[in-house]
This record gives structure tokens, C-alpha cells and sequence, in this order.
């Protein structure tokens, strides 16, 4: 008995039945799948040897979980060589068929074998069909391919050598005595050797555990895994494979995610808020108000009082107040108004003479009034002459704010020098009614282009830095490199411990892979557009790989129809045939695409174009090499 041994691809596992064909039918089932046509072809097309037909053929599969993940290919790969060895131990004879990603499996199961020494005497023949070889590449420094069990580790030992570095470069700045090995210099280098004994211990630990776990970087398991398994493997490749090619063209590719300009526009809007933060920022620090409140006192009113004219006009209003209180006292709590304009007059007449004797009297009386409502609480000064609330009273803050944009503003622009006060007034609405929209309008205008400066200088800066950061993301994701420690650098046709690349499908077989996906396109693309209407209505509502699945299939890509032609079932199953201990069956010597399986061998193989047309009883194909010869014999050429 001789056994076929198949291995999916990636996501195969959780696809089950991927056919709308009837259940229960060969087509219905996936290639790898028992009673699939691909297990009834073999069964049917092959026999181990002898070429009599008492050979049976076992089909049997073997299931991983199919995640695009490295490091599941690289268990699977270790189950499959504990699964091949025992089929060693029987000792029966065996080839392996991999797809997609299940023939990166089948070469991490012989490179365990090369690693651990281990051969497979009854691997005949492996077989990878539509492979893309992920090709990996090592971090340069072992801290980054250590886990981070083991980076805890390693950074724990160091610490006793981080210590003593320290120590000794603070000794070396300061110059004085020595705390350790000053008197005996011994000391000191036994303190060296013991602060550096960890960290060299574990390095080396860990230098041996990383490279026994990256076993297939070492040359000589490659070597040998060459050497082994090499002149056994056949590939079966279509020119316009989408895996392969995609892969392969991934490293190269650089996406385009961000814009140089993407952030522009959101940045720039947040100078539509950069006014009211400002305002609440320096509203709520208390450093920054008790700051303004000590500029405005010190360098603007403390220069303009006059002591005398603030003595006598405190006296002045402090005699006001008294009268209005004796007249409402007088009336009951309501003043006649006869009586309140007689007190008012007296009060501008008082006023007027003082204006009079101190032709400053305005600004001292805007020294006053910022005083009485910054400085002063119930007539005495707050404590230790600063901003009443030491910046932490809102309604001070805000108070002391509010005044910057009224009083101080209108007396800038000559408000308070106005001889008439009813035009004071009036310049001391529109002041901050007109002119502070303005200011702040021109300020925030400012504002926003500084800002857009800095958002385009921001945005490509950050477009480059996630552009990259996706683009390797997106490579990882599509290599599906889930390692640690490593790198994956691009895709290859061929095994990274093989040479050379292999021939891809010659144009017979090739086209035909070729016009079945096509004609898978067409129907499921058909079907998709007349349902494309009724996807908002469905019942349950489709999700983007719902909707996918239920109108798409994996034959539209030729990576996925390789098994569905039967001609390309009947070319592996000619290239098993010539492995040793397996033969083709009486039926399949009598078909008649085995001339053209055998030419399309013969061409990726190398051989001549020629072949033959067997007849239903052939000579004996015991050996190998007599295949060959038959069907080189020229009868007619394959079209």
C-alpha cells in the first residue's frame, strides 16, 4: 500500500464545503476533503507498485487550523513530520500534495527532519501547488528576537552591570575615594566579574535558545533539507497565480493610506477653539492672572496716582454714600427724586472743583476703581497686596478679563479722554461691542494660519510616518507573520533552502486552469449583479464577507481552481506516477489526456515535447525511468 497525504491551504480548514453543487456530490467537497474528486481521481489513477494492479492507494489528509499565521504553519509543520515519521515506521511509502500555504507546511515538516536529523525514507515525492514561499529575515540584534519572557529576563540580569557602570562613571566624574576597591583594588574587579556574570550567563542562554528555535536559518539544516528533499519536490504553479504573484509583488508595493494633506483640515479647525481654550486657560491659572493683575497694577496704575487726589476723592464718595444713606434713611428706604438730583449735583459740583485742583483726577479715579474691584474687598487690601482670590476666584479672574477688553481698551484708544460723558459712555459700549470682535477676529486669523502652517508640516510628517507604519502592517498581515524576532521580507516561488526557482505550468494546462476561473468569474459576477439589488433588503442583513461568500467563490482566482480541472487532477497524479512505489492505473494508461499529462511533465521537467499515446495495455512502468523512454517515443504531438 502507498499512501497520499494531502495539506490544505490557508483558510481551506473553516471553508468546509465549497461548492453550490448538491450536497453529498465530489464537487461539493473540497479538494482535500475524503470522497472529494481529487481522492476519487487518485484512488482511481494511481496504484502502488507493482504496475499490476494489486497496489492499493490510501488518500489521506491532514488538517491544521489554516490561519494565515506563521507561526500556525510552522506548528502544523511539526505535526505533519511527527505524522509523516509515522507513517515511516510502517513502512510504507508516501507523497505528499500541498496547496497554497499547506505546501509552506510540507517545507517546515522537512526542515524539522533535516534539523533534527531525522530522515523520511518514505517520502517519494512532494508536491506544492500554487505556493507562495514566505521568505523571512532575521532581527539584527538578539534583544529583538527575544520574546518577552525572555527580554525580562535579559534585561533583569543586565541590571546589576547597569549598576556597576554607574557607579564607576560617577566615580570617574567626581574623583574622589573610591567606596568599593579603594584600599584593594582586588575588590573592585570581583565586583566586576559579579555584576557581569549574570547578564553573560543568560546571554549566552538565550543566544542558544534563539538559535536552536530559528532552525531554518542555520546552512547546515538547510543543506541537508536540500540535499534530502530537493530532487523529490515538484511544483505546480500557474504563470498568473494571484497568491503567488501578490506576494511577491507585496514588498515592493508602497500604499498610499495618507494623504500629505490629510490632517490639514482637521487641525485648521481647531483654531475655531484656540481663542475660547486660550481664554479658559489663562482663566483658571492662577499664576497667569495674579501675573496680569501685578502688571496692570504696578506698570499702568501705580505710575499715574496721585496720593492726595485718591485721598480726597475716597472722601469725597465716602461722604457721597453717607448722604444717600441719610436721605433713604430720611424717606423710609425711598428717596424723592427731587432730593437724590440735589445730592447728585452737590457730588459733580464737589467733583468738578477737584478736577480743578488735580487735572489728573480721571486716571486716578480708574486707578481707584481697579483697585476697589481687584485689590480690595469691604474697603481694605487683600492679602499681601496681590489679586484678591490669588487667582483662584472666577468671578475675580473673570472680572479682571473683562476689564482688559473694556476699561483698559477704551483708554487706549483715547475713550476716557471724551470731556462729555455721555460720549465716555458711548465709547465704552462700542468699544468692546465693535472694536474686540475685530481684534480677536484678526487675532484668531493669525491664529489659523500659524496653525495651518504647522498642520501641513504635522500632516506629511505623520502621513509619512503612517504610511509606513501601515504599509508594514499590511505586509505583516499579508505574510502573515506573527513571529517574534523576525521580518518578512517577500515571497518566493521555491522554498528558501532551494536554489533555484521552478517552471511554472506549461500553456496547455495552464489555460485551461485559466478558463475555468475565468468562467467562474462570469457566472458568480452575473449572479452578483442581479442580486445586487436585493442586498439592502436581505434577510439576515449581509456583512461585507457575508455578502462575499454568498455571491463569490474561490475559483474566480486561479489559486483557487486548480482542483476543480480535471486535467490538472490527472497532472499530479502523473507526477506521483513517476515517484518510486507508485505507478499509473490500467485506467489511467487508457485515458487519453495521459499523453498530454505526461507531455506537460515532460515540459516543466525539461524534457523533450514529444509523447506518446499508450494503448490500453502498455509495457510495464516498474521503472521509472522506462516512462520516460515510452514517452519520448513519437507517435503525435500533444496540441
Amino acid at each position: 500500500m502507498a499512501t497520499i497525504v494531502t495539506v490544505h491551504g490557508t483558510f481551506a480548514h473553516s471553508q468546509g464545503e465549497s461548492s453550490n453543487d448538491g450536497p453529498g456530490s465530489s464537487e461539493s467537497l473540497a479538494w482535500w476533503q475524503p470522497g472529494s474528486a481529487f481522492d476519487n481521481d487518485m484512488r482511481e489513477l494511481l496504484d502502488a507498485s507493482p504496475a499490476d494492479g494489486s497496489g492499493k492507494i490510501e488518500v489521506t489528509r491532514f488538517e491544521w487550523d489554516g490561519l494565515n499565521s506563521e507561526l500556525s504553519r510552522r506548528k502544523a509543520g511539526l505535526r505533519l513530520f511527527q505524522q509523516l515519521r509515522a507513517l515511516d515506521a510502517t513502512g510504507e511509502p508516501y507523497c505528499v500534495v500541498g496547496h497554497s500555504h499547506g505546501g509552506s507546511v510540507v517545507s517546515w515538516a522537512l526542515l524539522e527532519s533535516a534539523a533534527r536529523k531525522q530522515p523520511l525514507p518514505g517520502l517519494k515525492r512532494w508536491i506544492t501547488i500554487g505556493t507562495p514561499f514566505v521568505s523571512m529575515q532575521k532581527e539584527r540584534l538578539l534583544f529583538q528576537r527575544l520574546d518577552l519572557m525572555r527580554k525580562v529576563i535579559f534585561v533583569a540580569s543586565f541590571i546589576l552591570l547597569l549598576m556597576f557602570l554607574v557607579y564607576m562613571a560617577a566615580e570617574a566624574f567626581t574623583g574622589g575615594r573610591m567606596l568599593f576597591g579603594g584600599t584593594f583594588r582586588s575588590v573592585l574587579v570581583v565586583a566586576a566579574v559579579m555584576m557581569s556574570l549574570p547578564i553573560i550567563f543568560f546571554y549566552f542562554v538565550l543566544r542558544y535558545l534563539d538559535a536552536r528555535s530559528l532552525l531554518h536559518y542555520r546552512r547546515a539544516v538547510r543543506r541537508r533539507a536540500a540535499e534530502a528533499f530537493g530532487p523529490k519536490w515538484v511544483s505546480l504553479t500557474h504563470t498568473d497565480d494571484e497568491a503567488v504573484q501578490g506576494l511577491a509583488f507585496l514588498p515592493g508595493a508602497q500604499l498610499q493610506f495618507f494623504d500629505k494633506t490629510f490632517a490639514v483640515s482637521a487641525i485648521t479647525t481647531l483654531s475655531i477653539f484656540a481663542l475660547p481654550l486660550m481664554y479658559l486657560l489663562i482663566l483658571t491659572s492662577p499664576s497667569l492672572m495674579v501675573g496680569i493683575g501685578d502688571w496692570l497694577k504696578t506698570n499702568v496704575y501705580d505710575s499715574r496716582m496721585n496720593p492726595d487726589a485718591e485721598r480726597e476723592i475716597r472722601e469725597l464718595r465716602s461722604r457721597f454714600a453717607e448722604m444717600r444713606r441719610a436721605q433713604r434713611q430720611q424717606t423710609g428706604g425711598t428717596s424723592e427724586e427731587g432730593r437724590r438730583s440735589t445730592i447728585w449735583t452737590e457730588y459733580r459740583q464737589a467733583r468738578d472743583l477737584l478736577e480743578e485742583k488735580y487735572p489728573d483726577l480721571r486716571q486716578t479715579e480708574r486707578t481707584l476703581r481697579f483697585k476697589q474691584r481687584f485689590f480690595e474687598q469691604g474697603g481694605k487690601p487683600c492679602d499681601d497686596g496681590k489679586l484678591c482670590g490669588k487667582g483662584r476666584d472666577l468671578r475675580i479672574n473673570s472680572g479682571l478679563l473683562l476689564h482688559l477688553v473694556t476699561d483698559e481698551l477704551t483708554s487706549i484708544i483715547g475713550g476716557e479722554d471724551a470731556q462729555n460723558t455721555t460720549q465716555r459712555g458711548i465709547m465704552r459700549v462700542l468699544v468692546p461691542a465693535v472694536l474686540v470682535p475685530i481684534i480677536f477676529g484678526a487675532f484668531s486669523l493669525v491664529i489659523m494660519l500659524l496653525i495651518r502652517s504647522m498642520a501641513r508640516a504635522v500632516s506629511h510628517g505623520t502621513s509619512t510616518l503612517l504610511n509606513n507604519i501601515t504599509n508594514a502592517e499590511v505586509k505583516r498581515a499579508a505574510f502573515g507573520n506573527d513571529t517574534e524576532g523576525e521580518i518578512a521580507v517577500g515571497a518566493l516561488d521555491r522554498p528558501t533552502w532551494i536554489e533555484r526557482s521552478p517552471s511554472r505550468l506549461p500553456a496547455g494546462i495552464a489555460d485551461l486552469v485559466t478558463d475555468y476561473s475565468n468562467g467562474a468569474a462570469s457566472q458568480s459576477l452575473a449572479k452578483f449583479r442581479r442580486a445586487i439589488g436585493q442586498l439592502a433588503s436581505a434577510e439576515p442583513k449581509h456583512t461585507a464577507d457575508s455578502a462575499i461568500t454568498t455571491y463569490f467563490t474561490w475559483k474566480e482566482l486561479v489559486h483557487g481552481s486548480y482542483f476543480d480541472v480535471p486535467e490538472f487532477r490527472k497532472l499530479i497524479a502523473q507526477s506521483i506516477s513517476r515517484a518510486d512505489a507508485f505507478a499509473p492505473s490500467r485506467r489511467f494508461r487508457a485515458d487519453p489526456q495521459f499523453a498530454n499529462t505526461a507531455q506537460w511533465l515532460a515540459e516543466l521537467e525539461g524534457s523533450s515535447g514529444i509523447v506518446a499515446t499508450l494503448d490500453e495495455t502498455p509495457p510495464s512502468v516498474e521503472d521509472k525511468s522506462a516512462v520516460s523512454a515510452v514517452v519520448a517515443s513519437t507517435v503525435k504531438r500533444t496540441p
